[in-house]
């Protein structure tokens, strides 16, 4: 496999990727390694970011303590710094034990500071957003090279905490979607089951065969819709912060049991046999994750009107392979040439173009958050087997 085909298959999503790397490390740790470079080029004894308490505040979600600043009895560091976020201005002291305002401080007496050179990070708007400054235990003065070093630090600063601010921004705007998307779900779903329900029961009277006809059509209809509205419902739950279980070790055959009372109904409904292979495999996965993989590729298989679905697995060097196996359903069992391609290629992320329906998507979705990869192989009235690979790594010998 090549390494951009193992990365994607890994990582999923690269916008997911980029969110979760810089959003999961806290705002006090996101610029160590800028300020480490920093003070190794100016040669000073420390270098640190002071952020606008509003802007901390913000950031911290739910109130998260890490943010919090730090009592340890230790001197204050920010004294300098508050004045450069208040005033919007630079600061640089060469000698802060001859400063007429610092130089009593703790952090002078006690810590042994003596140099002080501060630069405030500006928004678009111009209001400070934080300083990052440099200190020294010895009296100095920057030259033009070393206030050149220190300005392109302030603006790497700036844009690393423009992204995370974008990509927090983003992230809140999703929750606030799939919260809605959950409620509007709910909302849809009694109606619907209201109306297959009326339906079912007219569908057993004695009517004309025109009649019936148009009733298992609505009725078909009414049953697509509240599965879409109960798939959109579970697929979105993850991003409307409702809780799923961390991964951990979970037998697969307990995943298969799972599976098979879930679609047990919707498996009666449409006259539709599931078989589901026997297995001892262990897997350090997130059960119900890997749970709603299985139920919306099994869905996917009832809207092609399968007649009957496999689920087996199979275990080879590279890991686990679990197969999602369609057949029956006539000329809607399978795929024709172009629409197998679109829909390899979509599973791929090599070049989405809306192949894929909403129960493949939320697979596909589930897939990449877990590290596995989606396939599928498919024949015109055969059927269609989707196949998830599962690394090594996660199967518990």
């Amino acid at each position: 496999m090549a390494t951009g085909e193992r990365f994607f298959s890994q990582s999923g999503n690269l916008a997911d990727l980029a969110v979760a790397s810089v959003t999961s490390t806290s705002l006090r740790h996101a610029f160590d390694d800028l300020l480490d470079g920093l003070k190794r080029s100016l040669d000073v004894a420390h270098a640190q970011l002071t952020f606008d308490p509003q802007v901390s505040a913000w950031f911290a979600l739910e109130g998260a303590p890490e943010l919090a600043p730090v009592d340890d009895g230790s001197p204050d560091l920010t004294v300098v710094c508050r004045q450069v976020i208040a005033h919007s201005t630079p600061i640089e002291v060469t000698d802060l034990a001859a400063h007429p305002v610092f130089a009593d401080e703790p952090f002078v007496t006690r810590a042994g500071y003596r140099f002080y050179s501060g630069l405030p990070l500006l928004s678009d708007s111009g209001r400070a957003l934080g300083a990052l400054c440099v200190l020294d235990t010895r009296p100095r003065v920057l030259d033009a090279d070393e206030r050149a070093l220190l300005q392109g630090a302030v603006r790497q600063a700036s844009i690393q905490l423009e992204l995370r601010r974008a990509l927090e921004s983003a992230r809140r705007a999703n929750r606030y979607r799939s919260r809605l998307n959950v409620l509007a779900t709910r909302g849809f779903r009694g109606p619907l089951t209201t109306i297959t329900t009326v339906l079912g029961e007219l569908a057993g009277f004695t009517h004309s065969a025109e009649e019936k006809e148009l009733l298992e059509l609505a009725l078909d209809a009414a049953r697509t819709l509240e599965t879409d509205f109960r798939q959109v419902a579970e697929a979105t739950a993850e991003d409307a912060d409702q809780d799923l279980q961390p991964s951990a070790p979970v037998a697969l055959s307990q995943v298969f049991n799972d599976l098979a009372h879930s679609m047990a109904l919707p498996m009666r409904v449409h006259g539709t046999r599931l078989e589901v292979e026997a297995t001892d495999v262990v897997l350090h996965t997130n059960a119900p994750l890997l749970l709603r993989t299985l139920c919306s590729l099994v869905r996917v298989a009832l809207e092609r009107r399968a007649t009957l679905v496999y689920v087996q697995c199979s275990r080879d060097a590279d890991g686990l392979l679990l197969s999602v196996r369609a057949r029956g359903g006539g000329d809607r069992s399978g795929m024709n040439d172009r629409d197998a391609r679109g829909v390899a290629e979509d599973l791929a992320g090599l070049n989405p173009n809306g192949s894929l329906g909403l129960g493949t998507s939320i697979a596909k979705r589930s897939c990449d958050v877990l590290g596995y990869r989606l396939s599928v192989e498919t024949a015109l009235d055969i059927g269609s087997d989707y196949s998830i690979r599962i690394p090594a790594t996660q199967i518990v010998d």
